[in-house]
């Protein structure tokens, strides 16, 4: 077999294990990363917290309007069993009922509205939940896929690696130092062809004598403008 039909086979073989290398990191890197579960989770803990927070409120409310409507009966009862008979202090008496009524109607406006945040936040936390165990559930079944497309990849690039050393091995040194210098510096494609007269690596058309040279010499014909080794297909 000819150097150049034995690097294209290379090339073709380096081509696609660069292609399986790089979908193979890409999804590794992938496997077990759970940054996309991250800010779900954070969503639930802060609805949690306030949910706790509204439940600690509305049993301080809770008690303290309990103590305070007991407070308020006993003054209703003081004011009216006529156990104060003296005007001045029945006045200061009804005036402190008023207030502490007026404090309890504060109150347990506050109730309601931490009661109706508590039920809303109830309410967000469930659908937080929701949202994060069916995106778990989702996760779950991509990480399974994705584990399987590692382990055919992985397989593919062992199969590439025997094919690329069985082709490198039937070339010499020589050739096989100067394809892979090539290839590094021109971004992994050392071996192109030549369509209309031109190299499909850089796109610079041909001079008579270059083109003569890739059609029909023995030898490696390079492209005079980017260095890549030719082939007519």
């Amino acid at each position: 077999m000819r150097k150049i039909e034995l690097l294209r086979e290379l090339q073709d073989i380096d081509t696609a294990l660069d292609r399986a290398r790089g979908e193979l990191e890409e999804k590794r890197a992938r496997c077990g990363d759970e940054s996309d579960l991250v800010p779900l989770r954070v969503a639930v803990a802060s609805a949690r917290r306030r949910l706790h927070e509204l439940e600690v409120k509305a049993k301080e409310l809770d008690d303290w309007l309990e103590m305070e409507t007991s407070k308020r009966k006993a003054e209703e009862r003081k004011l009216y069993d006529g156990s104060v008979k003296n005007p001045k202090e029945l006045t200061d008496l009804s005036q402190k009922l008023e207030l502490h009524k007026a404090q309890i109607s504060e109150m347990e406006t506050k109730a309601l509205l931490n009661m109706e945040a508590l039920e809303a936040t109830s309410a967000e936390l469930e659908e937080a939940e929701r949202i994060l165990r069916q995106r778990e559930i989702q996760w779950t079944q991509e990480q399974a896929t994705l584990e399987q497309e590692c382990a055919t990849l992985a397989a593919e690039v062992e199969r590439l690696n025997a094919d690329r050393e069985r082709v490198a091995g039937q070339l010499d040194p020589a050739t096989l130092r100067s394809y892979e210098t090539i290839r590094r510096a021109r971004g992994g494609l050392a071996v192109v062809p030549v369509e209309q007269r031109a190299c499909k690596g850089c796109r610079i058309s041909l001079s008579s004598s270059e083109f003569q040279r890739a059609r029909s010499s023995q030898e490696l014909v390079t492209c005079q403008s980017c260095g890549r080794i030719l082939y007519l297909p």
